[in-house]
């Protein structure tokens, strides 16, 4: 603006010089040329001297100011204002959003960052009975731990070419039962504090699946459990490993009707919305394929190795096929919007072999004097089970309401028992859950509270499968457990976990392998303060 004004002032300078001399009075006619000539030399000099003193003040003050070309970016702009020592210089640069500093595939339609991280204060004990043969000396001895632990959960999932999604997790610890790192777990035996031997991270999830057919999801890889379920027969840590294929069709009774037309504050009229149906059916259908222990090799060298099971004596040729786990459910959502809905979902799993590493016929029996042979915790021989999860939901006022629940019968209850060697315990088949929840978390200040009861027989199910937490991942125990949660933001939640069990059967151990190095346990409770951030 400086410059402008001055180079406007030089040039009204000399305009007014020749205008002064153009304008001469009338008697200045006759005087000599001679005069006059001097008069326009002596007025073109000073002319001359007064440009180049502009053009010296115009040089000064572009380097004392700093010019920057105003520059145009493609899309959004946002002002940013840059500091060179006193003088300050606002410039257009691009607004850049968060998707577009990521370079993808052009494939790839869709990419989300997703996880969670908990930290953990936990308590468990078990106490030893009052008749235990191993520990004569310490009848009803607990033996506790507390642990504090984290655990973190990091993946990528996203859509290819709109039918095809993918998935991957990295989470820490390697247990197919639990994500947690136990603080300090790994001080000692020559190593410092805040060691990290046991800080590994591992892959959770790592899938592809396919949804181009209409309401079907087909899914391949590592994934989350594909059924609907309850903790009484899966743990929710455990993702399996093969093919799901899942359908789902909704179908609608009653509404579609138009609600009286209305009308705007104007007059105009506004089209009326359609009423909601009287029923929502949901009817969905979820099969699975788990490679459940691989066989390595199939076919070895020389003749085929055998087993011989410690409880019966009998010796078997060593299977030389993987064994596979599968998963049969069909089941029904019926919604009565605003008022309640109830869900089913029967379904049966059955296994095609045991597998070189779970061969080993299911006792859940303590380990006797030596030298008996050590009881079989694992195994998965003569299981074919029947499971029913069951929910009924309503709401009070605006406060959601739900009753859960969960049967489960092993139709080869007999065989496995016979082969645990207790014949007569045959009928010990049976594993159910019933329960009540109040209240759901969804956002800041949503609350949670469920109560439930559950109880597991000794050959009615699976030992790798159910949950470690409620009862210890072990069989043979029944006992209530509450759970409450609260949420301190949006994606921030506190949960608090009690329970308490005993055994059923006393003349059985409690089988599975657990956190509790007692069996048979006696009692066994937990409580557990979560806090967790999902994102």
């Amino acid at each position: 603006m400086l410059i402008k004004k001055n180079s406007s002032r030089a040039a009204g300078a000399i305009l007014v010089a020749i205008i002064s001399i153009a304008v001469q009075p009338l008697g200045a006619q006759t005087a000599s040329d001679e005069a006059r000539l001097q008069k326009l030399e002596q007025a073109v000099s000073q002319l001359q001297k007064r440009n180049a003193e502009l053009e010296q003040e115009v040089a000064g003050l572009k380097k004392r100011t700093a010019w920057t070309p105003v520059m145009t970016p493609e899309g959004k702009t946002k002002t940013q204002v840059t500091s060179e020592g006193k003088t300050y210089v606002e410039k257009a640069v691009p607004e850049l959003q968060g998707g577009e500093k990521w370079k993808l595939f052009p494939a790839i339609t869709e990419l989300e960052l997703f996880g969670d991280v908990r930290l953990r204060y936990e308590y468990r004990g078990g106490r030893l009975p009052s008749n235990d043969p191993n520990t004569p000396s310490h009848p009803n001895d607990w033996y506790e731990r507390e642990r504090e632990r984290y655990r973190l959960r990091l993946g990528l999932r996203g859509t290819v070419l709109d039918d095809w999604f993918f998935g991957l997790r990295l989470e820490t610890s390697s247990d197919p039962r639990s994500t947690n790192v136990t603080m300090g777990g790994d001080a000692g035996n020559g190593n410092g504090p805040f060691n990290k031997g046991d800080d590994g991270v591992a892959v959770g999830q790592a899938y592809l699946g396919y949804k181009g057919f209409p309401g079907t999801t087909l899914t391949g890889g590592r994934f989350a459990i594909p059924f609907v379920k309850t903790s009484l027969i899966w743990d929710d840590d455990i993702n399996v490993e093969g093919l799901a294929e899942q359908w789902k069709h909704t179908f609608t009774f009653g509404g579609g009707t138009p609600l009286p037309q209305s009308f705007s504050k104007d007059g105009k009229a506004v089209a009326p919305p359609t009423s909601e149906p009287f029923l929502r059916l949901d009817l969905f259908a979820n099969f699975g394929q788990f490679v459940y222990d691989d066989e390595n090799p199939e076919n070895p060298i020389g003749a085929p190795p055998t087993t011989t099971q410690p409880i019966t004596g009998e010796t078997q040729i060593t299977p030389r096929a993987n064994a596979f786990m599968l998963g049969w459910q069909v089941g029904a959502k019926f919604d009565f919007p605003h008022l309640f809905y109830v869900q089913f979902a029967p379904t049966l799993y059955n296994y095609t072999g045991n597998g070189d590493d779970f061969n080993i016929h299911f006792s859940g029996d303590p380990p006797g004097p030596s030298p008996s042979p050590t009881p079989n915790q694992t195994g998965i021989n003569s299981l074919l089970v029947f499971d029913i999860p069951a929910e009924i939901g309503w709401t009070v006022g605006k406060i959601p309401m739900r009753i859960f629940g969960d049967f489960a019968t092993n139709f080869e209850a007999d065989d496995r028992a016979t082969a645990a060697g207790h014949p007569d315990k045959g009928g010990d088949r049976y594993a159910y859950q019933i329960g009540l929840g109040i209240g759901q978390l969804k956002r800041k200040h949503d609350w949670q509270i469920d109560a439930w009861w559950q109880h597991q027989d000794q050959f009615a199910l699976d030992p790798n499968l159910i949950d470690s937490d409620l009862f210890d991942a072990r069989l043979n125990i029944e006992g209530v457990a509450v759970r409450g949660g609260y949420m301190l933001a949006d994606a921030i939640v506190l949960n608090l976990t009690y329970g308490y069990g005993w055994r059923v059967d006393d003349s059985l151990g409690t089988g599975g392998t657990g956190n509790i190095p007692i069996n048979p346990l006696d009692q066994y409770q937990l409580f557990q303060a979560d806090l967790s951030v999902k994102f």
